[in-house]
């Protein structure tokens, strides 16, 4: 697939054609479903939904948005090198943190706690198909491969009304795992910034702790491997495809149902 599709979507950024940049990125999407995107056009994508985004000004098309954002990113087949998965973890994480604060912030509703339970289903997927990728990509005290943990125990403070132990339990067993390699190895690249990282996930992994006790959840602190979670081996795991939305286009008006 040549590039200058895409990048017509970015032109269209520039002039603030939302709606044609959206429209391009979404024929790409359908119409390429046996490619697998570069980095470059991954971050061309990334752009466009990011501008989409910072003009964006009701919380149901935020959240819109950054669901098709993730389902973007994540249709298959997926480039797994270290500049796509490094990328891409970023951009997943954002996507999901403006979620989490827009989900906050809006009226509840008797759906809410399903809804949330449901949304921290889709970061578990997320980020158990990325932290197994970087497994694979990068030895345990490597940067890019600390970036996603701390983005990931970010993530669980944030949901701490339905992280899962499953998750906790990961986190602290790579935690731990790097912890120890760094301690073991007399000269590493970066250890003052990688031990920096561990710092960070310890720190997140303890405020999520007094939240979920906040939360009235009680964590076991017996930590069991989980086994449901994706190797390096599953990386290809089939991921489905986005489905249109209606929060940009002719069906939509500044995230508002035409009338």
């Amino acid at each position: 697939m040549s590039g200058d599709v895409l990048q017509e979507a970015f032109n269209a950024t520039v002039t603030r054609d939302y709606e044609k940049a959206v429209s391009v990125i979404r024929g790409v999407l359908a119409n390429s479903s046996n490619h697998s995107f570069s980095v470059e056009q991954l971050e061309l994508i990334d752009h466009v939904y990011s501008c989409i985004l910072n003009t964006s000004h009701y919380d149901e098309t935020l959240i819109e948005v950054c669901w098709e954002w993730i389902d973007a990113i994540e249709r298959t087949p997926r480039t797994v090198d270290t500049r796509a998965v490094s990328s891409s973890q970023l951009s997943i994480y954002y996507a999901y943190h403006t979620i989490c604060r827009v989900q906050e912030r809006m009226p509840r509703k008797a759906t809410h706690a399903q809804l949330r339970q449901e949304t921290w289903q889709r970061v578990t997927h997320s980020f158990s198909y990325l932290w197994a990728a970087a497994t694979q990509l990068w030895k345990p005290y490597e940067l890019d491969r600390l970036d996603i943990l701390c983005s990931w125990s970010y993530l669980c403070h944030q949901f701490s009304d339905v992280v899962t132990e499953e998750v906790i339990a990961v986190l602290e067993t790579a935690k731990s795992t790097s912890k120890e390699v760094l301690s073991n190895v007399v000269v590493i690249e970066n250890s003052h910034q990688a031990n920096q990282r561990l710092l960070t996930v310890e720190r997140n992994l303890r405020d999520t702790r007094v939240l979920m006790e906040k939360h009235g959840r009680r964590i076991n602190e017996t930590l069991i491997k989980p086994s449901n979670f994706p190797s390096s081996e599953s990386l290809n795991e089939s991921i489905s495809p986005p489905a249109a939305k209606k929060w940009c286009g002719k069906d939509v008006i500044s995230g508002r149902e035409r009338s």
